[in-house]
């Protein structure tokens, strides 16, 4: 009686090995699947924030480029006056600064483009200060490319990050292989120089279509980003449904029949108020009663 009502306090059938041990040894099982499904969810939502930062530092920078685009439509012009292109080349660079500072994003204190260097701020600019102000010279990367793999299900991996060498710094073939900061530095300049290079309105045309091609290269890459969170989201259901299914099995595995108990608690009690009554008529019957 006391098993049961141990079963019925704490709800459990099997609180210890001894109690049955084979449903133990199941029960230990399904915990540690249970305590994987668990790690996989906390990995999950690691690499569906890291990706959102990701997207919106992306996003960011299709509007710099946008930004530029229309700087460089302004700038073909041909009423544009020499302080407004000096203007508009001031613009310009303030937008190759924003670049440098997105492609420097952070994430949880660690830099997401920064490839395997992730505490390692990856991209630094140089400036020039004259009397005309101050301009981004050069850019640089300073990170280490390669992949970022979390584990988002038993066996499979996502590479999760963003290298900033490969997004920044390689070359756009549509854009005469120049990179994203080579698109904006080329634009400063030929803004810088005017209507008095003889090659000044080409220059511009080329650089109307390199930071074309620039959005075309960011909004790709947020496609990516995008299909990786869908698929992570998908990952997340399953991850769901694998708890519950073992949650129903270790309950089934572990926990008592409260009900059963009961019942076979109260059955037991009977038989024994009854063995009880029967033991007490018994001890009040006397040796005269016999000899009767």
């Amino acid at each position: 009686m006391q098993r049961l009502s141990e079963d019925i306090s704490t709800g459990k059938r099997v609180r210890k090995p001894s109690d049955d041990p084979i449903a133990a040894s199941r029960g230990m099982a399904i915990r540690a699947l249970r305590a994987g499904v668990a790690q996989h969810k906390t990995n999950i939502d690691d690499a569906r924030d890291w990706l959102g930062a990701t997207e919106r530092a992306l996003m960011k920078a299709q509007e710099v480029f946008q930004n530029a685009a229309d700087a460089a439509l302004r700038a073909g012009n041909s009423t544009l006056s020499g302080d407004e292109r000096q203007a508009l080349a001031q613009d310009v660079n303030g937008l190759i600064a924003e670049l440098v500072d997105l492609a420097n994003t952070e994430y949880d204190g660690r830099y997401i483009f920064a490839g395997l260097k992730t505490l390692t701020k990856p991209f630094v600019l140089t400036e020039n200060t004259d009397a005309s102000g101050v301009t981004v010279t050069t850019v640089t990367y300073e990170g280490l490319d390669g992949s970022k793999q979390v584990e988002v299900e038993p066996g499979t991996t996502m590479q999760v990050n963003a290298n900033g060498g490969e997004v920044f710094m390689q070359g756009i073939s549509e854009a005469g292989n120049r990179n994203l900061f080579q698109i904006l530095v080329d634009l400063r300049d030929h803004l810088l120089a005017g209507d008095a290079s003889s090659t000044y309105y080409d220059d511009i045309a080329s650089d109307v279509s390199a930071t074309e091609a620039a959005q075309d290269r960011i909004m790709n890459l947020v496609t990516g980003v995008g299909a990786k969170v869908r698929r992570l989201d998908r990952a997340s259901a399953k991850l769901s449904e694998d708890e519950v299914e073992l949650e129903a099995l270790l309950s089934k595995t572990e926990d008592a029949d409260v009900f059963k108990a009961i019942s076979d608690l109260q059955l037991q009690e009977t038989v024994y108020k009854a063995a009880l009554g029967a033991a007490a008529g018994i001890m009040q019957t006397s040796l005269v009663d016999y000899l009767r």
